[in-house]
């Protein structure tokens, strides 16, 4: 397995590097602002945070918006980059060797994490066993990492990132989270660091926050329990297709993060700038490199 990844990994750079050559007659992007952080003297970690790119095999603008999202995040520090699903459009190999092959050749952050959503699992028409090894297969072959299931933690800067993923998908879209998950949910918590913020990525929303369709299903008020317990948490989710929001509920921050890429270039997502005693989050589209300031916010913590 860890030799057939790293031959994947070179094909990968290969592929990367042939899609370079295509996108170099893509329309430049707009002049950009800076993406410097606020604060860069005290800033201790900055991670750049999109959803739903819905890569898709011959649709040349989900490779050229990509492309231009990568690009815009590489200007700066990236501590890390997080998907937060849905990042194929059918969860083909072939769509992830080119969201792979895009990753190899564009992205500069020093860490990657990937959360699965409904069509990464296509809405249950897949043998969810082997799509969760599809996913697992490619994340490997990239970062080096395995990890054979749809849920992971990571520590980055002293921060706790967790990834927590649909284990039995539904084709209404809705998530199913398992026992096991969520008693693991509850001891990685448990043993982050005090104080410090916790950021929390599922494509789907829990019941209750934002509204709409395809939510967590019967384990959102047990995962709403479990993350309550601790102050500084941020939760941040995809699938809605909705404009960007931010909302606190019971001291959990829930962020709703809009499509990257599906229906057109919408290249909106969030930079996360924490420092000691707050984090800052900017709504930025990426793809014409413009902050959208009416929708920062600022969190004591």
């Amino acid at each position: 397995m860890a030799f057939l990844a790293f031959l994947n990994m070179l094909f990968l750079k290969a592929v990367g590097f042939f899609l370079s050559v295509v996108l170099m007659w893509a329309a430049p992007s707009a002049s950009a602002t800076t993406i410097e952080p606020k604060d860069a003297q005290n800033l201790r970690l900055q991670f750049g945070v999109v959803a739903d790119v819905h890569m898709e095999t011959f649709e040349y603008f989900r490779f050229d918006g990509f492309a231009k999202t990568l690009k815009d995040m590489g200007k700066t520090r990236q501590d890390a980059l997080v998907l937060v699903g849905d990042n194929t459009m059918n969860g083909q190999p072939t769509e992830y060797i080119m969201l792979y092959g895009l990753l190899s050749r564009y992205n500069c952050a020093k860490n990657t994490l990937v959360a699965m959503g409904n069509h990464d699992l296509n809405m249950g028409a897949y043998d969810t066993p082997d799509a969760i090894a599809r996913h697992s297969f490619f994340y490997q072959s990239y970062t080096g990492l395995a990890n054979d299931r749809p849920y992971c933690s990571r520590e980055i800067n002293g921060y706790t990132f967790v990834i927590l993923g649909d284990e039995d998908p539904h084709e209404d879209c809705t998530a199913t989270i398992s026992q096991a998950q969520l008693d693991w949910l509850a001891g990685t918590l448990a043993a982050a660091p005090a104080g410090k913020p916790v950021f929390i990525f599922l494509h789907q929303m829990l019941g209750h926050t934002f509204g709409g369709w395809g939510e967590v299903g019967e384990q959102s008020e047990a995962i709403r329990a479990i993350v309550e317990r601790y102050p500084n948490v941020f939760m941040f989710n995809g699938h809605a297709h909705t404009p960007q929001k931010v909302k606190q509920i019971d001291g959990v921050t829930y962020v709703n993060l809009p499509t990257l890429l599906s229906g057109g270039e919408n290249g909106v997502g969030f930079q996360v700038e924490a420092y000691a005693d707050r984090v800052l989050l900017r709504a930025r589209n990426y793809i014409a490199g413009e902050w959208l300031e009416e929708y920062e916010v600022i969190l004591d913590v």
